[in-house]
C-alpha cells in the first residue's frame, strides 16, 4: 500500500513541473494548514493522503509521504504546526525556501548558498 500511495505521489508531483520563476506558487505553510481539514492544527496521514493539492502545490504530497515520520517529533502519528516549524528550523529553510524547493521539485533541500 505504502509502494502504490509513494508511486502515485511521484507521479503527481512529476506532472505538476512548472517553468519560470515561483510567483504565485503556494505557501508551504498555507498549503500545511489547507491540508489540516479539520482544522485541529494538526495533520494525520489520512489528510495528507485524501489531500487534493492544485497544480500550483505540486510536491507537498510526496513530500510529507516519504517524510511524516522524520516531522512527526513526538511519535503521536500526527504533525502539529509546532512539528512543522521545528522541521523548517531544524532544516535552516523558512517558508519561502520551502515554496522554492517544491517549485524546483526537489522536495526538502538545505537552503542553496548565493554563491
Amino acid at each position: 500500500m505504502k509502494t502504490r500511495i509513494l508511486a502515485l505521489s511521484l507521479a503527481l508531483a512529476a506532472g505538476g513541473a512548472f517553468a519560470g520563476d515561483t510567483a504565485g506558487f503556494a505557501s508551504w505553510l498555507d498549503t500545511v494548514h489547507k491540508a489540516d481539514k479539520n482544522s485541529d492544527g494538526m495533520l494525520t496521514p489520512t489528510e495528507i493522503m485524501y489531500y487534493d493539492p492544485e497544480a500550483h502545490e505540486a510536491g507537498f504530497r510526496p513530500f510529507m509521504v516519504d517524510h511524516f515520520s522524520a516531522w512527526d517529533f513526538d511519535g503521536d502519528g500526527m504533525v502539529s504546526m509546532d512539528e512543522i516549524h521545528q522541521g523548517m528550523e531544524k532544516a535552516g529553510m523558512t517558508d519561502k525556501d520551502m515554496s522554492r524547493a517544491f517549485f524546483e521539485m526537489v522536495g526538502f533541500q538545505p537552503p542553496r548558498s548565493s554563491q
